[in-house]
């Protein structure tokens, strides 16, 4: 055990005797994991919020399709439906996009109705509130914002005082609290007033940040939608039900309609990730292809001092298998050095909200409301991190290594 302690101090020593190799070899380590970890935890993120906002997801929607185009659905197919086995609960949404202009500032937000008399009994609705209180039946000119939405109108959100300020450009006496009305007037010519009872936590950022909530009949007042229509219509089926047959039996009823479970919009939002995190999959490919075919380059060339070094070790009594050891070990402290560090730099600026690069993670931040990319960091995140990090640099130095063990002595000293 005190032999193998020894190399290991005879290979810290030499990282901090070849400071300059030491460097060379360490910073695109640290390059390289520190873009792995930061797509890592934004992917985890955007995933852990998917799957969050799936509790509150219905089991099925319904929309209308003309020409391969969503257009509104006619009501009149919901007592078909109602007939459908464990079809607990039918509920019509109004919803669309409002284009508003702030300032010099083009935002998109989303209006959405709400059946409040056919919203199932779910506790959680309580859980997401960050002040005020939801909607309930018979609401009306009543809404509740997004935290985002909330935030860039200057309402007073939690502590966070200093991000509304920063977003909105208002001194603190101008800050608006829950109960304020808001006056909503988009660039299509929709107008709308209403009083905000309420503002939804930052818990599932990607659904809720640009969210308005309101009731059904004033989205179909705010849209102009007649009493028959709606953008879609949820269901809510029971315990014995099963998403996927009540979505097959409902494409076979209704023509013209496209219906998705809530597993599927779950996986769209996955995927909608999965495919900007391509991008940086290939960009992270080629920089580990670069890294490794460098770590090999570097390792492979002994200097004359180190040759010398490794001549009068051997002549001391070392085994070549020692001299391989310590030079293995040497490629572990490498990798193992620049992966805690880039893993630390990724983590930190995911933290930051992936700054120039976030409206590209986000996908729509053009017409967002701001807020940050999310973030998930586990232990096995952590530890799949490490392993691509430290065991490829390790083993691509392990011809290196053999051939430094291999130098004849006699020849090293007299170099």
């Amino acid at each position: 055990m005190k032999k193998y302690l020894n190399l290991l101090l005879v290979a810290v020593q030499n990282l901090r005797r070849y400071k300059a190799k030491s460097i060379t070899i360490t910073i695109p380590i640290i390059l390289m994991m520190a873009v792995s970890s930061f797509m890592m935890f934004s992917r985890g993120g955007f995933v852990k919020d998917a799957e969050m906002a799936r509790e509150f997801l219905p089991d099925v929607t319904i929309q209308g399709i003309e020409a391969g185009r969503v257009v509104k659905v006619s009501l009149d197919i919901i007592p078909e439906i109602k007939k459908i086995p464990h079809v607990k609960t039918v509920a019509p949404r109004v919803w669309g996009y409002i284009p508003l202009k702030i300032d010099d500032l083009d935002i998109s937000y989303t209006l959405m109705g709400l059946e409040l008399e056919d919203l199932p009994d779910n506790p959680e609705f309580l859980e997401v509130m960050e002040d005020g209180s939801f909607l309930v039946p018979g609401d009306r000119n009543k809404v509740v914002l997004g935290y985002g939405v909330a935030q860039t109108l200057g309402f007073r959100v939690g502590e966070d005082i200093e991000q509304a300020l920063e977003l909105c450009t208002i001194s603190i006496s101008d800050l608006k609290n829950i109960g304020d009305e808001i006056t909503i007037d988009d660039t299509l010519g929709n107008h709308g007033k209403f009083k905000v009872i309420g503002i939804l936590k930052n818990r599932v950022q990607v659904y809720s940040a640009d969210l308005m909530l309101v009731s059904n009949d004033d989205a179909r007042d705010f849209f102009g939608y007649a009493e028959n229509e709606a953008s879609d219509i949820l269901l809510y089926l029971d315990e014995n039900g099963s998403a996927d047959r009540a979505a097959l039996m409902i494409s076979q009823l209704f023509k013209n309609t496209r219906v998705m479970t809530a597993k599927a919009l779950t996986n769209l939002v996955k995927e909608a990730f999965g495919r900007r995190s391509g991008t940086f999959s290939a960009m992270w490919l080629i920089l580990f292809s670069t890294v490794l075919m460098f770590a090999w380059s570097q390792t492979t060339h002994i200097s004359v001092d180190a040759g010398t070094e490794i001549g009068i070790l051997k002549s001391f009594g070392w085994q070549t298998g020692d001299i391989i050891l310590v030079k293995m070990v040497e490629s572990l402290l490498y990798g193992f050095l620049g992966t805690s560090i880039g893993i630390l730099l990724g983590f930190v600026y995911a933290l930051m909200g992936t700054p120039g690069i976030s409206g590209y993670c986000i996908g729509c931040a053009s017409i967002y409301p701001k807020f940050p990319v999310p973030v998930s960091c586990d232990a096995d995140s952590i530890i799949l991190l490490f392993l691509i990090g430290v065991i490829p640099v390790t083993l691509i130095t392990a011809i290196p290594a053999w051939l430094a063990g291999t130098i004849d002595p006699d020849k090293a000293i007299k170099s």
